[in-house]
């Protein structure tokens, strides 16, 4: 059953023509994986737009660094994908002092769904007859809503 509600899932994402989109954040997700954590506290994934992995990046020093693995971390972040080639290139943007002060922020911020929001996404789901596919469908459309407004950062926001 899971083998069958997996395909079922990317179906539906296919169809919506967001099977890119939820890769490319997918992408951004394994960054801390997939440069291990050495190089995830100097680094942090900030957006993807057609392809381009923008990463903030602590220092000057760092992003001359990284160009250099920047063929080898492509590799390693499209092999971890079920799409391959989501990412096409990695652009490091120095934030310097204020990369410290952006990290000190992003974990203050609490991002929640409205009630109305809540309430929109189980009117959604809840004709799907199937309580194990409902849930899944219901927390991948929080999770979009949550994207949406911010909300979801190193792996997932637990706030429910």
């Amino acid at each position: 059953m899971p083998d069958s509600l997996y395909s079922k899932l990317w179906e539906v994402f296919i169809k919506l023509n967001l099977e890119k989109k939820l890769c490319e954040y997918l992408a951004m997700d394994k960054w801390e994986e997939v440069v291990g954590e050495t190089l995830s506290q100097h680094t942090k994934p900030a957006y993807v737009r057609e392809g381009v992995l923008y990463v903030y990046v602590d220092s000057s020093v760092w992003v001359q660094e990284l160009s250099l693995f920047k063929d080898k971390l492509i590799e390693k972040l499209n092999s971890s994908m079920i799409i391959p080639h989501v990412i096409k290139d990695i652009v490091f943007i120095d934030k310097g002092r204020a990369f410290k002060k952006f990290k000190k922020k992003e974990i203050k911020r609490e991002i929640k769904l409205s009630l109305q929001e809540e309430q929109r996404i189980a009117k959604i789901v809840e004709d799907i007859k199937d309580e194990e596919l409902r849930e899944i469908l219901r927390n991948y459309y929080r999770s979009i809503a949550l994207i949406r407004k911010g909300g979801i950062k190193n792996g997932g926001n637990k706030e429910r």
